[in-house]
């Protein structure tokens, strides 16, 4: 088999593997939201200033966006229902232990699990969709993967509230676990293995300097709202974003430019 396309079993459960995919996709994006109006309540409970409480939303959202690039390509390495397959289970596992009100740091470590198996299965959605899907009907489910994003981040808030009117706040990420076990096992009997595929190198000196990239400009921005933006520490996170922002501006957009129309000049023969 070379392709999705060909394989008859896959192609009669297409709608059922986008319906596994689209349900995790949902939970990812509805977790950056819906803890936004919990954030006075744990901040209670856990006994901690509002400005700490904020980092259980912002170490999530930080965490998914430095590590998509790094698990695209791994997806495109090993292939990318297994990447998505443990990225399910991941979050997962990150979902049940940041309902414990125990500590921050619980919460924290909890959360950090949870983004990397977000960033392993947004990381490749779109890649299985588009493997999966025939070219007639592959614009119709990515925009449905689209509108899985929107629908996550509007419905966040909402759930929220109901759930903290009747239930504890580790609620919020508790209920995830039922609808979760749904879609991984869904999953599993509808996700096909993956094809065959060259193993392509990972740039390693890329992905980490694109992590410190982020992490450092936006811990910056984030404390410096605490600690003022003329603090020493948040100048050297600054300073460290800059360092980390060089290399990639240069290596990744710059030679990439200069490479593409060396080769064109190179192919166009003047008169």
């Amino acid at each position: 088999m070379k392709n999705y396309i060909e394989d008859k079993n896959v192609q009669k459960n297409r709608w059922w593997i986008l319906t596994a995919i689209g349900m995790f996709t949902i939970m990812s994006t509805l977790d950056g939201s819906i803890v936004n109006i919990a954030l006075p309540v744990m901040s209670r409970d856990l006994h901690i200033p509002m400005n700490q409480a904020e980092w259980v939303v912002s170490i999530y959202l930080m965490m998914i966006c430095g590590l998509l690039l790094f698990f695209g390509r791994l997806g495109d390495s090993i292939g990318k229902i297994k990447v998505f397959r443990v990225g399910m289970v991941l979050f997962l596992i990150g979902s049940l232990f940041a309902g414990f009100n125990n500590s921050l740091a619980l919460l924290l470590a909890a959360r950090i699990v949870q983004a990397t198996g977000a960033s392993m299965t947004m990381a490749n959605n779109n890649g299985i969709v588009t493997e999966i899907f025939p070219m007639n009907e592959r614009g119709r489910a990515l925009g449905l993967i689209g509108s899985f994003v929107s629908i996550g981040a509007i419905a966040g808030p909402g759930i929220g509230g109901l759930i903290l009117g009747q239930l504890p706040w580790g609620y919020i990420f508790w209920i995830n676990i039922p609808i979760g076990i749904v879609a991984l096992i869904l999953g599993t009997i509808v996700l096909p293995k993956d094809l065959p595929s060259r193993r392509v190198p990972i740039d390693w000196a890329g992905f980490v300097t694109f992590l410190v990239l982020i992490l450092s400009l936006f811990m910056g921005i984030f404390l410096g709202q605490e600690r003022g933006f003329t603090d020493p520490f948040i100048l050297g996170l600054f300073a460290l974003a800059i360092v980390a922002f060089g290399p990639l501006f240069i290596l990744k957009i710059i030679k990439p430019i200069h490479w593409s129309a060396s080769r064109f000049f190179k192919t166009v023969r003047l008169p």
